[in-house]
C-alpha cells in the first residue's frame, strides 16, 4: 500500500505540496489537471523535474473532472489530445496512473426529477464509452501509466456501466462518494472481480464528503480492510485535515 495526498487549493505550487508530503511522511502526490498552477508547472516542468529529482515521492494524476468519454467524438477527441499532451509533459515525473472521473453525462430534469440521458441511450453510450476508454488506455500505456476510472455519483445505469466495463478496466475506489449513494457499489467491487488500483478515502456522512477521517459516518475500517496493495489518496482539503487524517489511517 502507497499513501499519497492530493494537490491543495490552499497552496499556490507543487513545491508546497512536496514539502507537506515530505514532512508528513506521505509516498506520493496526486496531482490535478483541474488546477491552474499544475499546469503551468508541468508546461514549465524544468523546475519541477529538479524538485522530483530531490525527493522519492511518486506522483499520480487526477484528469479534468468534467472529461466525458461517452460524449460525442468532437468533444473525445479535444480530451484525448489533453491526455497526449500532458503525460508527454510528465515523462520523467514518475507518474505512476491516470484517474478519471466515470461521467454521468448530461441530466435533463423534468417536474423535478433527474432523467440521465445516458439511461435513456445506453447501447449507443457504453459502445462509444468503451471504444473512447480503449483509447485513453492506449495513450497510458504507451507512457507506462495505469489508467482507473474513479466513481463519482451512481444513478442505477453506471452499476450496469461498472458491470460492462470490468474485464477491460480498472478502478479508482472512491469510498465516501459511495456511502453518500448509499454504498451502491462496495457489494459489487467486493464480490464480482473487480480489479482496484486505487482508492480515495476521506470520510463523510450522507450530505458531506471529504471529511477528516472520524469526523463523519463511515466504518473506516471495514474500508481499509479493503485495500491491499493499491495506492490510497487520503483525499482531505486541507493541509490540517491531511496532518490529523494522516495519523487516524494508520491506526485503523
Amino acid at each position: 500500500m502507497k499513501i499519497g495526498m492530493p494537490i491543495l487549493f490552499e497552496y499556490n505550487s507543487i513545491r508546497e505540496n512536496i514539502k507537506l508530503a515530505e514532512d508528513l511522511n506521505f509516498d506520493f502526490i496526486e496531482l490535478n489537471l483541474n488546477f491552474d498552477y499544475c499546469q503551468k508547472e508541468l508546461e514549465n516542468k524544468k523546475e519541477l523535474l529538479n524538485l522530483v529529482k530531490s525527493s522519492d515521492l511518486e506522483y499520480t494524476l487526477h484528469f479534468y473532472d468534467e472529461a466525458d468519454f461517452a460524449s460525442y467524438d468532437e468533444v473525445c477527441k479535444a480530451y484525448l489530445k489533453l491526455l497526449k499532451k500532458y503525460l508527454k509533459l510528465a515523462k520523467g515525473i514518475n507518474i505512476k496512473l491516470v484517474n478519471i472521473h466515470l461521467n454521468v453525462g448530461p441530466i435533463v430534469t423534468i417536474s423535478g426529477v433527474k432523467n440521465y440521458l445516458y439511461e435513456k441511450e445506453y447501447d449507443v453510450y457504453i459502445e462509444r464509452l468503451i471504444r473512447n476508454l480503449n483509447k485513453v488506455k492506449k495513450i497510458c500505456d504507451k507512457y507506462n501509466v495505469q489508467m482507473v476510472l474513479e466513481n463519482t455519483i451512481c444513478p442505477g445505469f453506471i452499476k450496469k456501466t461498472y458491470q460492462d466495463l470490468k474485464e477491460k478496466f480498472t478502478f479508482n475506489y472512491d469510498i465516501g462518494h459511495d456511502y453518500r449513494n448509499d454504498s451502491n457499489l462496495k457489494d459489487m467491487f467486493l464480490n464480482n472481480g473487480f480489479k482496484l488500483n486505487e482508492f480515495h478515502f476521506h470520510d463523510s456522512t450522507k450530505s458531506k464528503d471529504h471529511l477528516c477521517l472520524g469526523t463523519g459516518e463511515m466504518d473506516l475500517i471495514a474500508y481499509k480492510n479493503m485495500i491491499d496493495n493499491q495506492y490510497v489518496v487520503l483525499e482531505l482539503k486541507s493541509s490540517e485535515d491531511l496532518e490529523l487524517s494522516i495519523e487516524y489511517f494508520k491506526k485503523l
